[in-house]
């Protein structure tokens, strides 16, 4: 008798450590899943102006340019920025989320509006943007070829068509047979099939690359163009100062081509921890 109630105890202790464990594991995956994704930001740069061409707009942290009639405005993202240009961030090509749910930024990136306010056309070609930081090392803006290159992994399965098909609309049933059952099709009893697409997530970064970078374009008067400008992350140096400078910007005045650089000041300084 002793012998079953120390079994029914054990059995008992047992039920509840395990039930413990569960509840623990339960407990870290719901706070793990509340908290998010959290972008880690350790630096922050902020606009500069060196000549009166330079207005900064405080709000938005941007500096615009304006020469010949074409204003060009730039804003220096962060992680927190990068990570709303996509719904699920997955399939972002410009942050990398660790297990713990951390998002660090995998480049330097710059949001360039253009805008043309002449009455001829201008021509931009972002591929010949540079970004030079304090000690003189030049980075070359990054093009869109190279992220085609580096999301190319298995081509063979960029697109998976599936076929399911539809959800029963209601069932019939035989009222002198309450067990039988049947799917009741509209359609004349002819099943139809849907069509679902799931992509790949090296398609998806390739198609957000291409759709958020900024290309090269001929602007017509009053036409506009924004985008981003990409560069290799910068090392983590405790500060500096940059220049962007975009050269090269195509006009015509009096039917005679005329070229002009456009440069940008920018302060890196670490970030603030809360």
């Amino acid at each position: 008798m002793n012998d079953v109630h120390i079994e029914a105890r054990s059995d008992v202790s047992m039920f509840k450590s395990q039930l413990s464990i569960i509840t623990g594991v339960l407990a870290l995956s719901f706070l793990v899943a509340g908290c998010g994704i959290r972008p880690q930001i350790d630096f922050t740069m902020n606009p500069v102006a060196v000549s009166e061409e330079q207005r900064i707009n405080e709000k938005t942290g941007s500096v615009t340019v304006k020469g010949e009639s074409i204003s060009i405005t730039v804003t220096a993202l962060n992680t927190a920025d990068l990570l709303k240009v996509t719904s699920d961030a997955c399939f972002n090509p410009y942050v990398r989320v660790s297990d713990w749910g951390v998002a660090r930024s995998l480049y330097t990136v710059f949001d360039v509006a253009i805008k043309n306010e002449r009455d001829s056309r201008v021509i931009i070609d972002p591929s010949r943007a540079v970004l030079i930081d304090e000690q003189g090392e030049q980075y070359e803006a990054i093009p869109y070829e190279e992220f085609r290159e580096k999301y190319s992994e298995y081509p063979g399965f960029e697109r998976e068509v599936i076929y399911y098909p539809p959800p029963p609309r209601y069932y019939r049933y035989r009222w002198w047979d309450p067990w039988y059952y049947r799917h009741y099709d509209p359609w004349w009893g002819h099943g139809r099939l849907y069509l679902r697409e799931a992509y790949s997530i090296p398609y998806l970064k390739r198609s957000v690359a291409s759709g958020t970078l900024l290309k090269s374009a001929k602007l017509y008067p009053g036409g506009k163009k924004q985008g981003f400008l990409v560069f290799p992350l910068l090392p983590p140096t405790e500060s500096g100062e940059l220049k962007l400078i975009i050269p090269g910007v195509t006009f015509y005045y009096e039917e005679k081509e005329e070229r002009l650089d456009f440069q940008f000041n920018f302060k890196r300084l670490p970030a603030k921890k809360d």
